[in-house]
Order: structure tokens, then C-alpha cells, then sequence
């Protein structure tokens, strides 16, 4: 009768806890960044990212469409970044130092070309932007002691349970925009982009899950199950949504605001791995894992505001707030199994899961987040080249929540960033640093912070973005000039 209460206890044990948990382990652990949508380039860094009330470069639709209307030349805009991750962990009593991640990569394109339209400025753009990058490594450690009563078995006692997981993630969401503004007043500018969504990541790992007794006077601990996951994930998703912007600028004051809509795109993944299970008193038992998912990924939407301001000539100090609602972030009809979820052997259900904590869409616990951004330009004149010192603040917030406070982890940062601004080429480099603390690991119970035997981590991002545009001459446009002979002909066909 004991066998087959602790067998019963062991079941209850994974598919309460692994469903609770390891479902969740590969976001709560290398997810560390904000998701909040951020634009590109070294100028808008190195102000702390407030650009949305400035937008005046070949960067600008990545912060707010209608900022390319104050576009008077064509531009050309390429932007990189180098990431350096350090996390260091403290796993009870040891201080571990994860090592350190680096990547770089490309992180906007963007080519933009002002017409004169009825006397107003018209300008369109056609960019890429790396959106969301998705890069991390993490390992986490949890034990609990959880009640028979928990585990929904009548029976008194606790049993011990510990959990490890190692994920690993690469990969990106990636953007191509087509965007376009218009000066409806010499005050008011309008823009709008319609982007196609472009993401594909994968993510691979181990997860091990015991089961104890609890060891007491003359009787030693039993371990009641011992379970491993080796997996492989795929994903990928295709989408398309549209941005759209204002700006309203005055000699010394400017106020901008974009607004990114919802949309819902197509969502695949393919996820193998190899499941070993060994019971108290069973042979032990391995499983392959093999499961193809074609769904659809909702995307939300978030707004955001920007202010500006020139007290003199040469000086900008502007500030943004984006408000962005992740917990209507999900994947449609998730099947049980998938996401390395709790498969019922009797029956298959599909849900939906909230992208962030992979729990129904219902119950999810990932809250909107508030983002606010604060920096500042100064320009140096000099004869040839103008030299910019920028600087800015930002405080931030994850929708993945903290195990230990139920809430979005919190993110401070700090950026400055300086340059060469000549006639025609301009190059801007830019350094953020971004801090975050807080607790990783699996939730073993449903509703109750994470405060026993979890993994308490500090996580220090540095990020060097360099940007080089170039920007054509009023007369001598290159490419104005093919455009014409393209649509219009040569003079001497006009003559004709």
C-alpha cells in the first residue's frame, strides 16, 4: 500500500511541479532583457533612448515613423552592436560566476529619401531592425519541500523535491519596415510603417527532477523518482503589423507619440529530446520526444510618448514613456507536451500560453510593463565637424516575472555616447549599462514565491552600439537623380 501511495505521490509530483515549472524554466532563465520595443542607433542610445520626440535621423522610424519628415537629404544608416553578458549566481552558500557571453551583430539598415511634395516634405524609408534579440545562458537550482496535502494526496508528510535546469537560447525577432511621413504644418508631421515580422530562435537544455521522502530518526530519505529531460526547441514566427507616429515640434519644444499595433502571426515549432524516468521499484524508463506545433503567435500592442526640449542652441533634453501589455502575449492552442509542458498519457488538451510564464492565457502572471527613458545631447561647434556629448538614464522592466516576488524583474541602466558629425558622413558610438537582480528557478507550488532553495542571480549587460550615416547633397543626390532619369527621363528626352 505505501509502494503505491509514493508511486501516486511521484506522479502527482512531476505533472504538479513540471507543468508549474520546467514549462517556464527556459524563459525565467536566459529571458533577462525587457522586451520593452526600443528604436535603433547610437544617437538615440547615448541619449538613454528618449528619441521619440527627436526622430531626426536615418534611424527615426525605428523610434517614430513621423520623424522622417524632418528629413531634408537622403540618408543612409547602418548600425552594429556588441553584447557583453555577465551573470554571477548564488546557489546557497557559493557564489558561481556563469561565463561571460558576447555576440554581435548587425542592428539597422535603413535608407531614406525626402521628396518635395506641394511644397512639404514627403519622405520614405525602407529599413531592417534586429527588434528583439534573443541571446542567454542560465542555470538554476530549486528545492522545496512540499506537503502529500499539496500534491492533492490524503495522506500526512512531505516529500523533497529538487530541480536543475541549464537552458541555452540564440536568435532574434527580426523587422523589415516600409515607412513614410508626411509635413501636414510646418508644425505637425504624420508617419506611419507597415512591418513584416521575421523570427526564428532555439533553445537547448537539460531539466532533472527528484522526488524524495524526507529523512527522519532511523529512516533514511527514499528517493521516489528520479527524472531527466534532454530537449531541443525550434521557433520560429511570421507576421506583419503596422506602427504609427506623430510629432509636433515648436523652436524649443518637441512631443511625439507611436503607437505599435497587435497582431497575430504564424508560429511554428519542432522540439525533440529524450526522457529518462526511473520510479521506486520500476525498471527505468526512456522516451523520445518528437513534436511539430503550427499555431499562431498574438503579438500586443504598445504606445509610447516622447518629450523634447532645446533650452539653447546646441542643447536637447528629452524623456519617453511606452507602456507595453505583454500579458496579452500568447501562443494559440498549445498541445499538451509541447514546451516542455506535462503530456496527460490519456488525452491531449491544447491551450493557450502566455509566451512569457507558458501558463493558459487565463492564468498567466505576466503583467504589462512601464518603461521610462531621460538623457540629454550638448553639441561642440567647431570650424569642420560638430562634436555631440550625450548621456541618459532608464529604468525598465521584464515581463518575465521574478520567482521570488511575482513581479517583472526590474531593469537600471545608464548610457553616454559621443561622435564625428561632418557635412555629409556622420559616425555615433554609444555604451549602455544595464543592471538587474533577482531569483530564477522553478515554481514548485502554484501561487507561492519562490524563497526555499532558489538561485538568487545579478546580471550586468553591457552593450557598445556604433552608427554610421551618410547623408547625400541637396543637388548632388545620387540617387534622386537615378530616380528621375528612371520616372522622368533626361532633359533632353523632355525636350522631345
Amino acid at each position: 500500500m505505501k509502494r503505491s501511495v509514493a508511486t501516486f505521490a511521484v506522479a502527482a509530483a512531476v505533472t504538479f511541479g513540471a507543468r508549474e515549472s520546467s514549462a517556464q524554466a527556459v524563459q525565467n532563465i536566459v529571458l533577462r532583457n525587457s522586451f520593452n520595443p526600443i528604436g535603433a542607433g547610437a544617437r538615440g542610445l547615448g541619449m538613454g533612448g528618449a528619441f521619440i520626440g527627436v526622430a531626426d535621423d536615418g534611424t527615426a522610424a525605428s523610434f517614430n515613423p513621423a520623424g522622417l519628415a524632418q528629413l531634408r537629404r537622403t540618408e543612409l544608416a547602418v548600425v552594429g552592436f556588441g553584447d557583453e553578458l555577465k551573470v554571477t549566481q548564488q546557489v546557497g552558500d557559493r557564489a558561481v560566476t556563469l561565463p561571460t557571453l558576447r555576440h554581435q551583430a548587425p542592428d539597422f539598415v535603413g535608407l531614406s529619401v525626402p521628396f518635395d511634395v506641394g511644397g512639404k516634405n514627403l519622405t520614405v524609408e525602407l529599413s531592417y531592425q534586429r527588434a528583439v534579440d534573443l541571446f542567454g545562458k542560465g542555470v538554476a537550482s530549486t528545492s522545496d519541500i512540499v506537503s502529500f496535502k499539496d500534491l492533492k494526496i490524503n495522506q500526512p508528510g512531505n516529500a523533497s523535491v529538487l530541480a536543475n535546469v541549464s537552458p541555452e537560447q540564440s536568435g532574434a525577432f527580426h523587422v523589415a519596415s516600409l515607412a513614410t511621413a508626411y509635413q501636414v504644418t510646418s508644425r505637425l508631421s504624420l508617419g506611419a510603417a507597415v512591418n513584416v515580422w521575421i523570427a526564428s530562435w532555439s533553445d537547448t537544455g537539460d531539466v532533472d527532477f527528484r522526488v524524495s521522502t524526507i529523512a527522519a530518526a532511523g529512516r533514511p530519505a527514499v528517493v521516489l523518482r528520479d527524472a531527466s529531460h534532454a530537449f531541443q526547441q525550434k521557433q520560429s514566427m511570421r507576421g506583419l503589423n503596422a506602427n504609427v507616429g506623430l510629432l509636433l515640434k515648436y523652436p524649443r519644444l518637441s512631443l511625439g507619440g507611436v503607437l505599435r499595433m497587435p497582431f497575430a502571426g504564424d508560429y511554428n515549432l519542432t522540439e525533440t529530446g529524450k526522457q529518462r524516468v526511473a520510479d521506486i521499484g520500476q525498471p527505468e524508463q526512456t522516451a523520445d520526444v518528437d513534436i511539430t506545433v503550427g499555431s499562431r503567435l498574438r503579438w500586443p500592442r504598445s504606445a509610447g510618448v516622447g518629450l523634447a526640449l532645446r533650452p539653447f542652441k546646441g542643447m536637447t533634453l528629452a524623456g519617453d514613456f511606452t507602456r507595453s501589455h505583454w500579458s496579452r502575449t500568447a501562443i494559440e492552442a498549445v498541445p499538451d507536451g509541447a514546451l516542455l509542458t506535462t503530456a496527460d498519457p490519456n488525452t491531449t488538451t491544447y491551450t493557450d500560453l502566455n509566451f512569457f510564464d507558458l501558463l493558459p492565457a487565463s492564468q498567466t502572471a505576466t503583467t504589462d510593463t512601464s518603461q521610462w527613458r531621460a538623457g540629454g545631447e550638448y553639441l561642440v561647434l567647431t570650424p569642420k565637424i560638430i562634436i555631440p556629448l550625450r548621456g541618459g538614464w532608464f529604468r525598465d522592466r521584464s515581463p518575465v516575472r521574478d520567482l521570488a516576488t511575482d513581479e517583472g524583474r526590474r531593469i537600471d541602466g545608464w548610457t553616454a555616447g559621443s561622435g564625428l558629425n561632418f557635412s555629409r558622413l556622420v559616425l555615433d558610438v554609444a555604451f549602455e549599462r544595464r543592471k538587474s537582480e533577482g531569483v530564477v528557478g522553478l515554481r514548485l507550488r502554484r501561487g507561492k514565491p519562490v524563497t526555499s532553495g532558489a538561485t538568487t542571480e545579478n546580471v550586468r549587460e553591457d552593450r557598445i552600439v556604433a552608427s554610421l550615416i551618410y547623408r547625400a547633397g541637396g543637388d548632388d543626390d545620387p540617387l534622386k537623380r537615378a530616380l528621375r532619369y528612371l520616372f522622368a527621363g533626361s532633359k533632353d528626352d523632355e525636350s522631345h
